[in-house]
């Protein structure tokens, strides 16, 4: 009789338990819903109940869901897959843009503009200068004043020569020896033009004035070829490489202008010539865009070159007129000029990198 007693009231607790579960409010899915008090369904049929349960619809007791992890994982993984496959679609189609040579129109119009702003900056210089510029430089003061701008000029020329044309030829080339011949090439190919196509002084300034010329073109040709190939590559590099050779020109067309002065070009000639130059770097932009690359072989010889034509200007033409000079107040203004002319190239160099 105690068994009996014992047996039911244990039957009774654990029916009570089970109902008191069924009815919490954060109970899950009840995947046997049967006690031992209502028997066992067919295993059929407990398998069916236990498919329809959606795994992450349970609830642990404080009614919290419970997420698959595995699940979980594999959605992670989805998505971090579908990013790499976005990543590696947008640079294949980057890569065969490039490889087709297709220049958009957007790159087209910002080299348009880059270049817009390398050519205004050739006769920004003139706007400068009054209107009787000739009259003042055939005064004594006038003269003197001349003479400290060919200063500035020669210093910038200097600069131009040893910090910007020749760095970049010995990058673009591995064979320096040939680099050194083309320098001394344009060093006496402009000495041997000055001395057979000069024979009065005033001819000299003026073959001196379109020799600098000459050398400006190729010097605006590689800008342009510089503009062009960094729109290539985004449209950030290109702005920054199009102020970097603003503030490279500022010095340098300061320069040209005190050498077509010196030669008796007046302010409109002189602004035309200038116009003209700097047209230069729209044709290095197109053929940068058109070839889809800087990588201009001829621009490897011209450089040099070009370089050495300078240094013909600088110290053959200008420095020997500057030391006729016999005052000794005016030749220490000469020398600051000079000087001032390598500060400002070297200074705007290192701001520009």
């Amino acid at each position: 009789m105690f068994w009996f007693v014992l047996l039911s009231s244990c039957i009774a607790i654990h029916a009570q338990q089970g109902i008191m579960m069924d009815l919490h409010p954060a109970a899950g899915p009840q995947l046997f819903p049967e006690t031992i008090l209502g028997g066992a369904h067919q295993d059929e049929n407990l398998k069916s109940e236990f498919e329809d349960v959606v795994m992450d619809s349970l609830m642990d007791p404080e009614g919290k869901p419970i997420h698959d992890p595995l699940r979980a994982h594999a959605m992670v993984l989805e998505e971090e897959l579908r990013k790499e496959a976005a990543e590696i679609q947008r640079i294949m189609s980057e890569r065969e843009s490039e490889e087709s040579g297709e220049v958009t129109l957007s790159t087209w119009l910002w080299t348009f503009v880059g270049c817009s702003l390398v050519v205004s900056s050739g006769i920004v210089p003139a706007f400068l200068l009054p209107n009787n510029i000739h009259e003042f430089l055939a005064s004594t003061e006038g003269h003197r004043r001349l003479n400290l701008l060919l200063g500035f000029a020669v210093g910038s020329l200097l600069a131009d020569v040893f910090l910007h044309l020749l760095p970049e030829a010995y990058e673009s080339s591995e064979n320096h020896v040939t680099m050194g011949i083309w320098i001394l090439a344009g060093y006496l190919t402009f000495s041997l033009i000055e001395k057979i196509g000069a024979s009065t002084e005033e001819g000299q300034h003026q073959l001196c004035a379109y020799m600098n010329l000459a050398a400006n073109i190729v010097d605006n040709f590689a800008h342009g070829l510089a503009v062009g190939s960094s729109f290539l590559v985004s449209t950030k590099f290109g702005i920054m490489t199009t102020i970097t050779i603003l503030l490279h020109e500022v010095p340098h067309e300061i320069s040209d202008f005190a050498i077509l002065l010196r030669a008796d070009f007046d302010k409109m000639a002189a602004m035309k010539v200038q116009f003209i130059t700097a047209s230069a770097g729209v044709i290095g932009s197109c053929v940068a865009l058109s070839l889809h690359t800087s990588n201009v072989p001829v621009i490897e010889t011209l450089l040099p070159f070009t370089a050495g034509g300078f240094l013909n200007i600088a110290l053959t033409q200008l420095l020997p007129e500057l030391n006729e000079e016999t005052s000794p107040i005016q030749n220490l203004k000469q020398l600051v000029m000079i000087v001032t002319g390598v500060l400002s190239m070297t200074f705007l160099n290192c701001l520009s990198f």
